[in-house]
């Protein structure tokens, strides 16, 4: 698999607002998925949730700490 912008672990920012009930705020990477075409998605979980989102690279901002 060719190298993603995100890694595991990584704690990143849904930039926007989208379908899915994905909302803004701080996430973890926990993997990158497969690319077989179209744009690179991520599975993430937000802290306090008990469930995992996909969200393509373009929602997601690095966090500044």
């Amino acid at each position: 698999m060719a190298p993603t912008k995100f890694s595991a672990g990584e704690r990143v920012f849904v930039a926007r607002g989208g379908n899915f009930g994905v909302q803004p705020g701080a996430v973890e990477v926990l993997r990158a998925l497969p690319r077989d075409s179209g744009p690179q998605r991520y599975r993430v979980r937000a802290v306090g949730e008990t469930f995992e989102r996909v969200v393509d690279e373009a929602r997601l901002e690095a966090a500044h700490e």
